[in-house]
């Protein structure tokens, strides 16, 4: 069985609280501050929460408290606890189980990191892991040991309500209680309903489903198991038994805890009955697949954007504008339709506006110069400086970011010029030629740096754990500054993706600016075609695919939709907007691209308002694709952008 996914953290909150497909649809249409609307129906299939106490006794929480007065010098009794507290306790059983994606009954590092990473949507990576360190040191844990539910409850019980951790968990679960799930929760004296609350509405699907090839697999090897005689079908009787019998079904059926064997035996009835669609006592493989994996081009799995008129209200009241580049306002052949009339528009209101580019080969001033070239001149005048920004940029500042990449440093550094070494160079010479950077490598070199990345990783650990002796050893890092070509003095080479896999499988950091898998290029001998050329995101994924399980930690991505580019590129974007006047405020403030997983993304995980452009190279006919990308508005074109 996969893990859950965790991109849907939203959806996976509520039905930790328990919503009802009633509560589910009024949470459907209520806005979350900074956050995206989500329908949560589509992914509540079966929820119930365990409203009973918590199963550690009290006892074992009261010494824990004990303990925690002592070491503080002071004491508050269990019955004091803040309302936020009592409510994050109140649902911990469930969040548990949740998190405990293989179902050993305790939490591993990774799962405990992998609920923080999606609970927290503020901190940076760097930040979360060490949080989640010092979570596994105060129970004397290391990172390869796990944590049980009685510790899981004392760590509740105990963890300082200004953690991220702690107010990640407690934000969420705030939200749904504010709009509309609180009957749900029953109160803190309250009695569980004395049936579990089975959803199985026809738009509802599991919560474990991420669309993937992966969990398909999964639900055919359910249904094959429980298919004890390969008839083709399977009855109610198969069913009980398969999952008492099978970790995998027991999963896919998500069973509530704390449940009678009475009780356990209405659950799956419901369930059943819901399966079997035609209603004749038995269920086929047809049936079962549709409903654990949906189709989402027919059911409604996405919401639904407001199309863009600058007449609306809620479109008048964006005064920031933030553009992607290529496919938005420029393509291979020039400036697309409209771009100068929406951006001359901007000029005339007043609206300050920057533009955004993935590119991770140049810096700032050829985006300007390409501009100029195509004859971008808003309103019959040259472009004002300071108005772009690319993600070859906002990797430098990372790169260069306190601790980052401490001196010393082994940097595999990839581009197919010089410009981004003299960009590092030109912000910090001292640091930059501290590090050892290596423009090319072999195999035998990679071998040799591989030490060091392994003997930093066990030095992090032990440092996490306030064990490490002795100076760090090097980080060791994988860096990429192209668009997909190497250049003249470079190229892609066996050799070098070897020696890539070898360091990034022993500890070395992957730090890049873009996912972009592609970029659009023409031929003057095949009129109105666009080819495609690879692009970073294409490199990204292969070597990502090579790098062994609880990588992705070690992950960095600059650019827009990235996961440090919120930080370090869209925040950047908003301070532009601020130079030229604008406020800040995030929900005056609008991302325009024409893809859901850079520019849409970006936008979604930043806080601001989001339009997709159409004429580019997605449309809202794939936005079941991308499930949690989806825009606040869509537009036919730029050239329909203003009125």
């Amino acid at each position: 069985m996969t893990r859950p996914s965790w991109r849907l953290a939203e959806f996976a909150l509520l039905a930790m609280l328990g919503a009802s497909s009633e509560a589910a649809a009024l949470i459907s249409s209520a806005p979350f501050p900074n956050r995206r609307p989500w329908r949560y129906r589509e992914m509540v299939h079966v929820s119930n929460v365990d409203t009973a106490p918590v199963s550690v006794s009290a006892a074992t929480i009261s010494d824990a408290i004990a303990a925690r007065d002592a070491a503080n010098g002071a004491a508050r009794p269990f019955a004091a606890m803040s309302e936020q507290r009592v409510l994050v306790l109140k649902v911990a059983t469930t969040a548990f189980l949740f998190a405990d994606a293989d179902s050993s009954g305790e939490l591993d590092f990774e799962e405990v990191l992998t609920m923080m990473r999606h609970v927290d949507m503020t901190s940076d990576a760097t930040s979360i892991r060490h949080e989640v360190q010092q979570i596994f040191a105060s129970f004397g844990l290391q990172d390869d040991e796990r944590l049980s539910y009685e510790q899981f409850v004392i760590l509740l019980t105990l963890i300082d309500e200004q953690t991220a951790f702690f107010r990640g968990l407690h934000t969420f679960a705030n939200d749904a209680v504010k709009i509309g799930v609180q009957d749900m929760l029953h109160g803190v004296g309250g009695h569980a309903a004395s049936q579990p609350n089975v959803v199985c509405d026809d738009l509802s699907c599991h919560i474990l489903d991420d669309g993937s090839q992966a969990w398909r697999q999964s639900v055919e090897a359910a249904f094959s198991l429980v298919d004890r005689d390969d008839g083709g079908s399977i009855c109610k009787a198969e069913l009980l038994a398969a999952v008492a019998k099978y970790p995998l079904i027991s999963q896919l059926m998500r069973l509530p805890v704390g449940l009678s064997e009475a009780e356990k035996i209405h659950h799956m009835e419901k369930l059943y009955d819901a399966i079997d669609v035609d209603g004749n006592d038995d269920i086929c493989e047809h049936e079962w697949l549709s409903f654990f994996c949906r189709d989402r081009q027919t059911t409604n799995c996405v919401s639904e954007p407001t199309a863009w008129d600058p007449a609306r209200p809620e479109c008048a009241a964006i005064t920031g504008f933030i553009f992607d580049c290529d496919g938005t306002l420029y393509q291979p052949s020039g400036l697309i339709p409209g771009a100068l009339d929406a951006l001359t528009w901007l000029e005339r209101e007043a609206h300050p506006f920057v533009m955004l580019s993935n590119t991770g080969a140049k810096p700032n001033a050829a985006v300007d110069a390409k501009l100029a070239r195509l004859g971008c001149t808003p309103d019959g005048a040259p472009l004002p400086a300071g108005r772009c920004y690319t993600a070859a940029e906002a990797q430098v500042t990372f790169m260069l970011s306190p601790g980052q990449l401490p001196p010393g440093s082994k940097l595999l550094l990839l581009a197919p010029d010089e410009r981004c070494v003299e960009m590092l160079r030109e912000r910090d010479g001292e640091l930059f030629d501290s590090w050892d950077l290596r423009r090319s490598m072999d195999v035998d070199t990679a071998k040799e740096w591989s030490v060091h990345a392994e003997a930093r990783l066990r030095w992090e650990v032990a440092h996490a754990a306030g064990e490490a002796a002795g100076a760090p050893p090097p980080k060791v890092a994988v860096v990429f500054f192209h668009d997909g070509a190497l250049g003249r003095d470079s190229s892609w080479s066996y050799d070098l993706f070897e020696a890539m896999t070898i360091l990034l499988t022993f500890g070395a950091e992957f730090i890049y600016t873009a996912d972009d898998p592609t970029n659009p290029s023409i031929d003057p001998r095949y009129p109105g075609k666009v080819f495609p050329q690879p692009g970073p995101g294409m490199f990204v994924e292969m070597l990502k695919k090579a790098m062994p399980p609880l990588s992705h930690a070690r992950c960095f991505c600059s650019g827009k939709g990235g996961n440090v580019g919120r930080r370090f590129m869209i925040d950047r974007a908003i301070e532009m907007l601020k130079e030229q006047g604008h406020s800040g405020e995030r929900d005056k403030i609008m991302i325009v691209g024409d893809r859901f997983d850079t520019d849409m993304r970006a936008g979604v995980l930043a806080g601001i308002q989001t339009c997709l452009l159409e004429s580019g190279a997605h449309t809202l006919a794939v936005a079941s694709e991308f499930p949690t990308d989806i825009p606040s508005f869509t537009c036919p074109s730029i050239a329909d952008l203003a009125p």
